[in-house]
């Protein structure tokens, strides 16, 4: 069975993630990601013909384009994942780890390590094709499961070719713990593991603290999940943080990313643990805000040591920059394996790029 993937959007950038697989003369979407920056048009979707999507977890970069697909679309995700489905948005269970068919087409799912009923996802065609999602090794609270064998890896590399063990990414936040901090986090992927470590944190310094009413409420439901979809020994820290009461006049506040702009903390200082709108940006450069990552992404060993994991004998690194220097470091890290084109084509386990002109998906 030939394939053909035609990367959306998500190669080159960090950008909403969409990508069409078609085998069996069937068509998935992997992802429908929304629009990283306010204003910004969803241009991947026009035209799109596709049998199925599947959805790897409730980020806004891989769910935030649902809207823009048709409702009567068969759309796939775990049940966790379908509570942020826009509302009455009809969807199919995928397993949080396990097999299923999908179109005609074997699909395997694990726990990518990064969010809340987030999965990464693998298709039994062409020596199997892996797509990782979003995805992390060191989180403390989601497991990694190490995917079966893939001929083409399609992996997270938002951290482009940095390589900082978490470790050190938390020491260097433990260092502004002496003044009030807010820290506005996707409530659903590191807000979980920062509340763990926050609270400790706090206990061992002294300091008062609050968590976001919805954070509490998701690691609520991650305690009631099987106890194989969290990292062991980590039930009695989740129970003692439940039974923990919120500080009335905290001097650390975790809380859920809405948006927040340094002007609506007053009296804290905000500190940002990953991705940068341009506003932030300009925030960060004028010193209104701090910002120290908290990895929950592959930094550029874990991809490698991935991509060597299941064998992959080409990898495309997404959600990343592709133009030098980064390429030309790209090429270091993984030799004859990097892909880097839009549109692939795999028959009998050989990889080609389609030419420009016969890309269309029609």
């Amino acid at each position: 069975m030939s394939a053909r993937i035609d990367i959306l959007s998500g190669l080159g950038d960090k950008g909403p993630a969409a990508i069409v697989v078609e085998a069996n003369v069937k068509r998935i979407l992997l992802d429908a990601g929304g629009a990283l920056h306010p204003g910004e048009a969803i241009t991947w979707a026009r035209g799109l013909d596709v049998d199925a999507v599947i959805i790897s977890h409730d980020h806004v970069d891989h769910i935030g384009g649902v809207s823009e697909l048709p409702p009567t679309l068969p759309l796939y995700c775990t049940p966790l994942v379908a509570q942020a489905l826009p509302k009455g948005r009809a969807w199919q269970p995928l397993p949080e780890r396990g097999t299923c068919r999908i179109a005609g087409i074997e699909v395997t799912t694990g726990q990518a390590g990064h969010s809340l009923g987030g999965v990464w996802i693998h298709l039994g065609v062409e020596g199997g094709i892996f797509y990782s999602g979003d995805a992390c090794f060191e989180s403390q609270l989601f497991p990694f499961d190490t995917p079966p064998p893939a001929n083409i890896a399609l992996l997270d590399a938002s951290y482009g070719t940095y390589d900082q063990p978490q470790q050190a990414c938390v020491d260097a936040i433990s260092e502004h713990l002496n003044r009030p901090l807010a820290f506005p986090v996707p409530e659903s992927g590191r807000a979980l593991e920062m509340a763990l470590w926050l609270a400790e944190e706090a206990d061992a310094r002294g300091l008062s603290l609050a968590i976001d009413p919805i954070i509490r409420a998701n690691l609520k439901t991650l305690l009631a999940l099987p106890a194989t979809l969290r990292r062991s020994h980590s039930d009695e820290r989740i129970e003692a943080l439940l039974a923990r009461p919120d500080a009335s006049q905290p001097s650390l506040k975790l809380i859920s990313d809405r948006d927040d702009t340094a002007a609506m903390w007053p009296g804290f200082h905000l500190l940002h643990t990953g991705y940068l709108t341009p506003s932030r940006c300009a925030e960060l450069s004028a010193g209104d805000i701090l910002w120290q990552r908290w990895n929950v992404h592959l930094r550029a060993s874990h991809l490698v040591e991935l991509a060597d994991q299941i064998n992959a004998e080409h990898v495309v690194p997404l959600f990343t920059h592709l133009s030098d220097p980064a390429l030309s470091a790209w090429r270091t890290l993984l030799g004859a394996r990097l892909a880097t084109e839009k549109a692939l084509f795999l028959n009998n386990h050989v990889l080609n790029a389609i030419p420009l002109n016969n890309r269309s998906l029609a």
